[in-house]
């Protein structure tokens, strides 16, 4: 573990290197601490400097992930407990039924309404509603994701051979030399905007398989504030851990 002086702090950081990437990439990781993604033969010295001039945003992620300020925190997975889906606030209300075999989940009037058998005690109960919540966002996400994929794919000029909904504990989506994007279904718990972002960057590496200077200036050339949206991403990492 390495560390850079930020006045008065001290930032620790560790680094994962990977043949495949051409710039770094920060992440505040709520368990491992500061993360930083590099090319493989970036020198030390130089990943400091990145991290110094980005010293200020990453105190301030730290001190989010550090107050649980963030949609991230634990949950129970009981009634009165709120659930992001696209950028919004949603309270669940968890409905014990006599009647219900399977739990069932759905969202009306503003709120997740899951459904279970009123014999589950304990545990069970946690694991059953986690459950339906998590094939409602599935279920939503293979219906909002390839409407998004289809929007941004006429714009972009590519279209995907295929488009895969994935349960990744930590990457948002992803492009493969075969022309399949797959997108983790985490991500239709943020803003549209944030969605977006996401979509675009796997469909412009479809043109541009590595994160160039042409790759970036192709997702500029569609969304154009996508550095604001990238780094907004980033503090949606810390509500994944949610559904781990």
């Amino acid at each position: 573990m390495s560390y850079i002086q930020y006045g008065n702090k001290n930032i620790f950081f560790n680094v994962e290197r990977s043949s495949r990437r051409k710039t770094v990439g920060i992440c505040i990781d709520p368990e491992r601490g500061v993360i930083v993604h590099s090319p493989r033969f970036l020198k030390v010295d130089k990943i400091k400097e990145i991290l110094r001039k980005r010293a200020r945003w990453i105190i301030e992620k730290q001190e989010l992930v550090k107050n649980h300020s963030y949609l991230g925190s634990v949950k129970e997975f009981v009634s009165g407990e709120a659930f992001p889906y696209l950028g919004k606030q949603y309270r669940l209300k968890v409905i014990k039924s006599s009647t219900e075999k399977e739990e069932k989940c759905k969202l009306i009037n503003g709120r997740f309404l899951v459904e279970i058998n009123r014999d589950l005690k304990g545990e069970r109960v946690k694991r059953n509603v986690k459950k339906a919540l998590i094939e409602w966002y599935v279920a939503h996400a293979e219906e909002k994701i390839p409407e998004r994929v289809k929007l941004y794919s006429r714009q972009i000029g590519k279209w995907p051979e295929r488009i895969e909904i994935k349960n990744h504990k930590r990457r948002w989506g992803s492009c493969s030399h075969n022309g399949i994007v797959r997108f983790n279904w985490k991500i239709v718990m943020a803003p549209v905007t944030i969605l977006d972002y996401v979509i675009v960057h796997e469909l412009c590496h479809l043109i541009h398989q590595h994160h160039s200077s042409q790759f970036w200036q192709k997702v500029q050339t569609i969304i154009p504030d996508y550095t604001k949206r990238r780094d907004k991403l980033k503090e949606y990492s810390f509500q994944v851990a949610t559904f781990d």
